[in-house]
């Protein structure tokens, strides 16, 4: 298979994962243009085409006019596919085919994975994403996520933190206090398990369980690329024995995605979980989200209290005939003033972290997603050009382990043969 029909395929493969992870609107249609830039470079009167999915939120068109006045460019906008098939296959065969008629794309941690390392976007970190400004989002998720080969690749957007939530009534019930550390996180999924209900819950589908075994991962200090690596291996089997030896969760939620997971949690049946941020509306609606219900807590401590971010991203095609307009709208995007606005706009925290630490900015949750970010190293999820593969694969491992099919050494055996062949 040629280089470039190789890139095209992998593209075409990364999981959608938007529809799991994270979600967004649907905007409608207007029209584009062909101009070009002009020869001297400037931007003025210059108007470029944007692929996005949040143009019927109902703030859009606020949002855009605050884009237009501030750069002087005007944006025409293209919605994305609401399939999300149909979404990797109309980004990527724009972006490899050399098309210019989109300039900048509104896309997922999954996609810029690919389409940075099939070489279809332009670097930005000269004249938009500089030190001064990338200072002021998290380092690391920067460097795991939109960092390719030593070159910055997008504008982060907002920012989702995959949380450590608890039952407080189910709490209050078993008479503890929240959980610091993993025995006392062991300690309350005990003395919460009963009665129908459970001291964990978790979405253990096989293109779910992803962000939980990365999670758990995480906290015992592993490495998801190297299930050869001990730590690795413990976070594993405490997940099995989660399960089998203290069942203190079900094996029923292998069949669950966020959905149920969330109702069960709504429902009183899971004393605590790990869901994303962008769940506080959800609960909310239900009556639930408060301090004496269901909150999200800081991360426990096992070796450490890493947690996952997630976000969308603004980025520039590398066919783009009109870099410098783009550029210009891309620069107030990572502004504190550009990230503000959008936050207002799509009801999502800024991805630039001294604009969720200023005095002036409020939100649902801020004071949690703050605590995160003061003391959890936030970091992006692991991720290959072929995501769903990817996910899947390891998905469907950890599912055989579980359920007793394959041991732990096996299933060790079996998932670095498979992160050895996609993440090459």
């Amino acid at each position: 298979m040629s280089s470039t029909k190789r890139l095209l395929s992998i593209a075409l493969s990364v999981l959608m994962l938007a529809a799991i992870f994270l979600t967004g609107c649907v905007g409608v249609n207007t029209s584009s243009t062909d101009e070009k830039e002009d020869g001297d470079g400037s931007t003025k009167n210059q108007t470029i085409t944007l692929m996005t999915n949040d143009s019927t939120k109902p703030g859009w068109k606020a949002y855009q006019k605050k884009i237009e006045e501030a750069t002087g460019v005007k944006l025409d906008i293209i919605v994305t596919p609401t399939n999300p098939d149909d979404m990797v296959a109309k980004m990527t065969t724009i972006l490899s085919s050399g098309d210019n008629s989109i300039d900048l794309m509104h896309v997922n941690d999954e996609l810029i994975t690919a389409f940075s390392r099939a070489g279809y976007l332009e670097p930005l970190e000269k004249e938009v994403m500089t030190p001064d400004t990338v200072k002021n989002f998290s380092e690391q998720y920067i460097k795991d996520i939109p960092t390719f080969n030593g070159s910055i690749y997008s504008v982060p957007s907002y920012l989702e933190i995959l949380a450590f939530w608890v039952n407080h009534q189910i709490l209050k019930s078993a008479g503890m206090d929240v959980p610091k550390n993993k025995e006392e996180f062991l300690k309350y999924a005990k003395a919460a398990t009963k009665n129908g209900v459970y001291g964990y819950g978790g979405s253990w589908e096989k293109s779910y369980v992803f962000n939980e075994i990365g999670t758990f991962v995480n906290l015992f200090g592993g490495d998801y690329f190297d299930w050869e690596n001990p730590k690795t291996q413990e976070a594993l089997k405490f997940m099995y024995d989660l399960a089998h030896t203290e069942k203190v969760t079900p094996l029923s939620q292998l069949a669950d995605i966020y959905d149920p997971m969330n109702q069960k949690f709504i429902d009183g049946k899971y004393g605590m979980l790990f869901m994303y941020t962008g769940a506080i509306p959800t609960f909310e609606d239900a009556g639930k989200f408060s301090p004496e219900q269901l909150n999200i807590e800081p991360m426990p401590t096992f070796e450490t209290n890493d947690a996952f971010i997630a976000s969308w991203h603004f980025v520039l095609n590398k066919s783009s005939e009109k870099k410098a307009a783009s550029r210009k709208v891309l620069q107030y995007i990572a502004s504190p003033e550009g990230q503000l606005a959008y936050s207002e706009m799509s009801g999502r925290l800024p991805a630039r972290l001294d604009v969720i630490n200023d005095p002036s900015f409020t939100a649902k949750g801020l004071e949690s997603v703050k605590n995160y970010i003061s003391n959890s190293t936030l970091r992006g999820r692991p991720l290959v050009p072929q995501s769903m593969e990817f996910v899947n694969g390891i998905g469907a491992i950890f599912q055989k382990y579980v359920s007793d099919d394959i041991s732990l050494e096996e299933a060790v055996k079996q998932a670095q043969k498979e992160i050895d062949r996609l993440a090459e």
